[in-house]
């Protein structure tokens, strides 16, 4: 079974109801185990996305990209107000693995696709890695898949952009989040006319494709590429014009494929 060690901050909460806490601010229900979802600007937009682990009782830990830590903590203590609860950065007390491609019960299943793995939130005996984050980059690539390490920052992207209602990060049908209406009002109102999708380059476009390099057809700018490693990337589309176009992709005048994600949209 592959096993990479990721590059992630780990921020624990301990304290009273901290359920209720967390279901009043974040896009999903929490669940008994592993959960993904995000912190949201009043305006919709992702704060910081996370897998929120349950540890024991009232002490949960959110696991989250290295770059997100500093905001997160600082908001999630914003919001907390007087309440009885503990935030602390404990991302020197933990290791994050990813296993995949494999069997065994070794951490919990990755609930954006069952193709990523298991993800491990540990602080006992390290494991041995077989394979760097790179490797695991193009692994979740592969599978169209959306990581907030790689592809965008804070505060730039809807849930829907990053394809996480497509991904068991956000329950519609939950009480009230931060940036629900405007999530909600996206999701009963409009068609989604962005979407993060994977890409295939050609053998130039490997060379010359870096981020925020535009995608076209027909000379019409279609989405840019938001992350590049080898021949994969990851690009923001717009999905409308693409869908109108009957021309080849390009990206600086080099063929490039969109990938269809092989994941269908959750209930």
């Amino acid at each position: 079974m592959p096993v990479c060690r990721l590059e992630r901050s780990v921020i624990s909460l301990r304290g009273d109801d901290l359920a209720g806490f967390l279901n009043g601010l974040i896009t999903n229900s929490l669940h008994d185990d592993l959960t993904f979802a995000a912190l949201l600007t009043p305006q919709g937009k992702i704060i910081a996305d996370f897998f929120v682990h349950r540890l024991a009782g009232d002490h949960f830990a959110l696991e989250a990209a290295e770059k997100f830590a500093k905001i997160l903590v600082l908001r999630l203590k914003m919001y907390k107000l007087r309440a009885a609860i503990d935030i602390e950065d404990v991302s020197a007390d933990y290791d994050v693995y990813a296993l995949w491609n494999g069997t065994g019960d070794v951490g919990l299943t990755d609930p954006r696709h069952p193709k990523l793995g298991q993800r491990l939130l540990t602080n006992s005996e390290p494991l041995t890695p077989e394979h760097t984050p790179e490797g695991y980059d193009l692994h979740r690539m592969s599978l169209g898949v959306p990581d907030s390490t790689w592809d965008f920052g804070t505060e730039q992207m809807f849930p829907s952009d990053a394809n996480m209602d497509l991904l068991n990060g956000v329950d519609y049908k939950k009480g009230c989040f931060i940036g629900q209406e405007v999530v909600s009002r996206m999701h009963r109102k409009a068609e989604v006319r962005k979407r993060m999708r994977a890409v295939k380059l050609s053998g130039a476009a490997q060379i010359d494709a870096t981020a925020d390099d535009a995608i076209k057809s027909g000379g019409r700018t279609i989405g840019t590429i938001n992350h590049v490693r080898g021949d994969m990337g990851m690009a923001l589309i717009r999905l409308d014009r693409l869908a109108a176009s009957t021309d080849d992709v390009l990206v600086n005048d080099i063929p490039l494929t969109i990938m269809e994600p092989n994941y269908e949209p959750q209930s």
